[in-house]
């Protein structure tokens, strides 16, 4: 019985190859989308699931409410927190610390510049990475000890083994007051080797040091301060621990610890300004990672909304299949009815047309799978990220992935084997039509439906580029170009100063400078300013700079002056007392303005910080600068102060001449090498920092341009066919028409406006849902483009074309007919 089913299936899929290739097609085109949505849905879930031992097992994050600004998430933590939360939480039974950090590796006479993760002695014991050779309970047993992934241990030693090896660290080691600093090389002794991580997880374990190491560069003031966050704490609660109670008494803690009108200048509990909450360590990636996370984040909203996008996708393909069967009812009707009269049951009829409907979503998922692996270089590219089918191990996708197939066929048959199968033989073989009633509404219906997905996609494509496009040319009301950043921080300051003075005499050197913060970097100082006798503070971000950094930037100075190593009290060092005059600064026009003056008036106003800034009794504002859009066009400019202190550390920034890069770079690394033996550069382009902003949204729109090109691909591909039947059906009609003096730009334009009002109502329905959800999408830029009616007018207008190039051929074909045919008696 099944035999004659399947060959009966196969049979009418042979017989009739227009129908048969446009649901194939569609339904291939659709099936491959859904496996490609169901490996990328399946990869960003699956973060950090792959760990042993997950259960109970929390990241400890920050939420800060400064009076007066957004709530800011943050993943990272002070050092204190977590080992505060064992020491005082009975809930908690484990905590574990990941501090990172850049430093020089030396193997043998080769050196290489590495990120190195600092971790308490227990990391490995708690969070269960997989260990190839070593103990997680000894490999960090000695404090000078480390532990390397595959993939670095054969950098460092290629084939030979290198447990027991002995690598150098070069780590920088400063007197209390920051003025002396030396460095020194520690060896550390490789005690593990970790297996190469796979890329789905928030752990980057290159080089792995114990925080109970020399080599770390943290001061005994940040390993003991709350406001210090530099770090991941993790902690492990006890078996049916609620993490809200535990949240709870972990802000009490805070509360006693935090002096808020110390440090913020505000009559606030500390917790209500710092308030902890736990993060689950397997949610981490989609939902938090992307305040501050070590891996590039994901987004649950994405995660959802690609899932939703390939279900609409596929519905498009199921559609085309119902709507050709329907329209195939006046082929379909009479080979029924005959089927009945001599004797076939409705049962069985309804077997059979299910049976061709999962035949055809059979094939077509054969082909799926083979474009899937054609395509997957491609898909990997656009989003970068390694996604594979293990044909051997995913027995599981696999079998969804058929499930889904099956049910595609059954949902496209559905409709068609239920209605077909109870047509009455007596009237059909009586009627000179096939027709079913109210098929023509269900596949108008379709169709509207196929087009308002087509058009909603094509919308948010062009709404996705537009606003990418306008945050890339964005006013940023500073330069950003041509500049290479170098990472300082393993130097002193007056080394540094050394260094920048002597880049200054490259010819192709056009500006240097040192700042302890970035554009693009949302790492700030957080302090608050208050003019003297005010009750409130304004909270700032406070730039440590020297004083070439708004000459390099290009930042426009709009009244008073800029700061200078002329004037002493332009700059501040650590060894001032803290009875001198006031430091001079310059604050940008958003704080000016925040704290009620116009720029000129702000001049010569003194006010004072929380905290105070070490050696200083207060600033005076000795100039105004513009503002500049330093965080990027996705956050609004905020209150900025920009201070010279002298010895600080950080950033060398070199504006180099463009049209002489190379020689520019090799100039720069020659100079490093002079003044820094022994620590490799680390340095890169400030324009990589920005283009990184946009990654993740150029990636979403380049999905969303494929959908939207698939989408109509599919509907096209339905439309075609609705045509060719359509047409075919209307041929008496359009003979008598012509017969009375119709001519064939009137029978053109007829069967045109048939198929332009579903693409019109679909227009309706897709319009105010794009509508909605795009501008929900703009909100989180600052700066945004506005949804302008013309997005909107140019996808519907560009549905309609499409289905009007879609049918022509049909109705140009038709309409040059001869009428004597068309009124032929069969």
């Amino acid at each position: 019985m099944i035999g004659s089913y399947l060959t009966g299936a196969l049979r009418s899929i042979v017989r009739h190859p227009l129908y048969s290739f446009v649901n194939i097609a569609g339904l291939t085109v659709g099936l491959t989308c859904a496996i490609f949505i169901i490996l990328f849905v399946r990869d960003q879930l699956s973060y950090d699931r792959w760990i042993p031992d997950t259960q109970n097992l929390y990241r400890v994050e920050i939420k800060v409410n400064l009076p007066g600004k957004p709530p800011q998430q943050i993943t990272r933590t002070a050092f204190i927190v977590a080992q505060a939360m064992l020491n005082l939480l009975p809930e908690v039974r484990e905590r574990t610390r990941l501090t990172r950090n850049t430093a020089t590796l030396l193997v043998g006479n080769r050196e290489f510049p590495q990120r190195v993760d600092f971790v308490d002695p227990n990391f490995l014991e708690m969070i269960r990475l997989p260990l190839m050779i070593g103990d997680p309970a000894s490999v960090f047993a000695k404090p000078e000890s480390v532990v390397l992934s595959e993939a670095t241990a054969r950098k460092y030693f290629e084939r030979e083994p290198a447990v027991g090896k002995t690598i150098l660290i070069s780590s920088q080691q400063c007197d209390a007051a920051y003025k002396t600093c030396t460095v020194r090389q520690l060896p550390l002794l490789v005690t593990g080797i970790l297996r190469d991580l796979p890329h789905n997880t928030q752990f980057q374990a290159d080089v792995m040091v114990p925080n109970t190491s020399g080599a770390i560069q943290i001061s005994q003031e940040a390993r003991t301060s709350w406001l210090w966050l530099f770090g991941w704490g993790y902690v492990r609660l006890a078996p049916g621990a609620d993490p809200n109670t535990v949240t709870a008494k972990m802000r009490a803690i805070v509360d006693r610890n935090v002096d808020t009108m110390k440090h913020f200048a505000v009559k606030e509990r500390g917790s209500e300004l710092m308030a902890p909450y736990l993060t689950p360590l397997t949610d981490a990636h989609l939902s938090t990672d992307r305040f501050g996370g070590m891996t590039p984040p994901g987004s649950r909203d994405s995660v959802y909304g690609f899932a939703t996008v390939g279900v609409l996708i596929l519905l498009i393909a199921c559609f085309n299949f119902t709507n050709l069967a329907t329209a195939r009812a006046m082929v379909r009707a009479r080979e029924i009815s005959l089927r009945k009269v001599v004797g076939a049951q409705r049962r069985q009829l309804v077997v059979q047309f299910l049976s061709e409907a999962v035949v055809t979503a059979m094939i077509a998922l054969a082909l799926a799978l083979a474009l899937t692996e054609m395509l997957m270089p491609l898909f990997d590219r656009i989003l970068g990220l390694p996604i594979r089918i293990d044909y051997a191990r995913d027995w599981q996708l696999l079998l969804l992935i058929v499930g889904i197939g099956l049910a595609a066929g059954l949902l496209s048959g559905a409709y068609p084997a239920l209605v077909l199968s109870g047509f009455r033989p007596a009237a059909t073989l009586r009627a000179s039509h096939g027709g079913l009633a109210g098929s023509s509404y269900l596949r108008t219906l379709l169709v509207v439906l196929q087009f308002s997905v087509s058009i909603g996609l094509g919308i948010a494509a062009a709404v996705i580029f537009a606003q990418i496009s306008f945050s890339r040319n964005i006013d940023l009301g500073f330069q950003k170009d041509a500049i290479v950043v170098v990472n300082g921080v393993s130097l002193p300051r007056s080394t540094l100063d050394s260094l920048a003075r002597a880049l200054r005499t490259g010819t192709d050197i056009a500006d240097v400078a040192i700042s302890d913060s970035l554009p693009f970097d949302t790492g700030h100082n957080n302090l608050a300013v208050r003019q003297p006798g005010a009750t409130s503070a304004e909270d700032i971000f406070l730039v440590a700079a020297s004083p070439d950094y708004m000459k390099l930037y290009g930042i426009r100075l709009l009244a008073g002056r800029l700061l200078s190593e002329q004037h002493g009290a332009d700059g501040i060092r650590s060894d001032q007392h803290a009875d001198t005059q006031p430091v001079n600064v310059l604050v940008n026009a958003t704080l000016a303005r925040r704290l009620g003056y116009f720029p000129q008036a702000a001049v010569g106003k003194t006010i004072a910080l929380t905290p105070p800034v070490t050696g200083s009794a207060g600033v005076t504002i000795a100039g105004v600068v513009a503002d500049s859009k330093q965080d990027g066009p996705m956050n609004a400019i905020g209150s900025t102060m920009y201070i010279n202190q002298r010895s600080m550390s950080g950033n060398l920034l070199v504006r180099i001449n463009p049209a002489h890069t190379q020689a520019a770079v090799a100039f720069l690394d020659r100079t490093w090498r002079a003044f820094a033996p022994g620590i490799s550069m680390q340095r890169h382009f400030l324009d990589d920092d920005y283009d990184k902003q946009f990654q993740g949204d150029e990636r979403q729109g380049t999905l969303f341009g494929v959908f939207v090109g698939l989408a109509i691909f599919i509907a096209c591909l339905g439309l075609f066919g609705l045509a060719a039947y359509s047409t075919e059906r209307r041929i008496r009609e359009i003979g008598l028409r012509k017969t009375f003096g119709a001519g064939n730009g009137d029978i053109v334009w007829m069967l045109l406006r048939q198929f332009s009002i579903p693409v019109l109502i679909a227009n309706a329905i897709a319009w105010p849902v794009a509508w909605y959800y795009l501008h929900d999408w703009l909100q989180s830029f600052a700066y945004r483009i506005t949804l302008s009616p013309l997005y909107f007018l140019g996808a519907g207008a560009a549905a309609l074309v499409i289905a009007w190039a879609t049918v022509i051929v049909h109705a140009i074909r038709v309409a040059s007919a001869n009428p004597i045919h068309a009124m032929r008696y069969e």
